[in-house]
């Protein structure tokens, strides 16, 4: 590859500003260290569907869903990663991951999302009928810091994630089945009722 020269003053003047509002721009994203590990005080391993076995390696994926206070969560997909493996299973590997709409100093609402890899490339994707998915509860992180050049201030983890378990994905009934089980319900209702009403016994009135 070529290496890019500027010249003349002006190339240089505009190299610096391109240089300072990319810097200015990276600086002022808030930023948290995805990671549930206990070498960082947060520990809250991820386990299967069983509830006892932390997921492990590349076969089970994390990803993390942010959002400002009061806002809708979305995926940041930057954050998709792994699990360890042997002494580290049930602990994805951490990332430093930046959350949009959220400036550095303010606070982030988050959930934590993990499910079985082969059921989808993102949990949106895996969210089908089957699959091995599950989710943390929400809650709020900060201030978050930016990246800017040292001294960096402390990262924010995330300080108040619990563990919690996949679950299998169960298809919620058609329009059709509903129909089709008030329907039987109701056919089996009236024959009790014709059977019953069959014996009932009617006493003569006397003239």
């Amino acid at each position: 590859m070529k290496a890019f020269r500027a010249r003349g003053r002006g190339s240089v003047a505009l190299l610096l500003t391109l240089a300072v509002l990319w810097g200015f721009s990276s600086w002022s994203q808030g930023n948290l260290v995805f990671a549930n590990s206990a070498d960082i005080g947060v520990d809250a391993p991820i386990y299967d569907v069983d509830g006892t076995t932390p997921l492990a390696g590349s076969g089970f994926l994390a990803e993390l869903y942010a959002t400002a206070p009061g806002g809708v969560l979305q995926p940041v997909t930057d954050s998709i990663t792994p699990f360890s493996t042997r002494d580290a299973a049930g602990y994805f590997l951490p990332l430093e991951v930046a959350i949009p709409g959220v400036p550095a100093g303010h606070t982030a609402t988050v959930q934590v999302v993990a499910w079985r890899a082969s059921d989808g490339p993102t949990f949106a994707a895996a969210n089908h009928s089957g699959a091995h998915i599950g989710e943390s509860a929400t809650f709020d992180v900060g201030p978050l810091t930016s990246m800017g050049p040292p001294p960096d201030p402390l990262p924010a983890f995330l300080v108040g994630l619990q563990s919690f378990s996949l679950h299998v994905v169960v298809p919620e009934p058609s329009v059709f089945a509903l129909g089709l089980l008030g329907g039987s319900l109701l056919a089996l209702g009236r024959r009790r009722w014709c059977a019953s009403w069959g014996r009932v016994k009617f006493k003569p009135v006397p003239p």
